[in-house]
C-alpha cells in the first residue's frame, strides 16, 4: 500500500484528493495538515510514501510556506516523493520547489487531473538492474 498525506489549507482541495485517492487501488490516503507544524507530525506518524504540498498554507510563522515544509521533509525523509500542487505555478516556483527536491510540481488549475497517473507510477514495483 502507497501511504499519502495531502497538506493543503484549502478543505475543498484536500476533499477533492481525499476522494480521489480513497478511489485509488493500493493506496492508502492518511490524512491532511493545513500547516506546517500539523504537516511534520503527521509525517513522524503516518510515515508516507508521498506528500501532496501545496505551497500557500495556513501560517503558524510570518513567511512560512510550503517551500519551507519541502525543505524540511527532505531532510528528514530522503526516500519520501513530494508532488506539489499549487496555484503559484511560476517558473520561478516550479524551478525553485524542483532545485529543492520536489518530485514532481502541478499546477492545480490545469494539471489536477495527472495525479492518479503520476500515483501510479509512484506504486509500480521498482525493478533492480543487474
Amino acid at each position: 500500500m502507497l501511504k499519502i498525506l495531502t497538506v493543503d489549507d484549502s478543505a475543498i482541495v484536500a476533499e477533492r484528493l481525499r476522494e480521489m485517492l480513497s478511489e485509488m487501488p493500493d493506496v492508502a490516503y492518511r490524512g491532511n495538515a493545513t500547516n506546517i507544524a500539523g504537516a511534520l507530525k503527521l509525517a513522524k506518524k503516518e510515515m508516507p510514501h508521498v506528500v501532496i504540498l501545496d505551497i500557500h498554507l495556513e501560517s503558524e510563522m510570518p513567511n512560512a510556506n510550503g517551500i519551507n515544509l519541502l525543505i524540511s521533509l527532505r531532510k528528514l525523509y530522503a526516500d519520501l516523493k513530494i508532488v506539489m500542487l499549487t496555484n503559484l505555478a511560476e517558473d520561478q516556483y516550479r524551478n525553485t520547489c524542483l532545485f529543492l527536491g520536489a518530485d514532481y510540481f502541478l499546477d492545480k488549475s490545469h494539471e489536477f487531473e495527472k495525479i492518479p497517473h503520476i500515483i501510479k507510477e509512484l506504486n509500480q514495483p521498482k525493478v533492480a538492474m543487474i
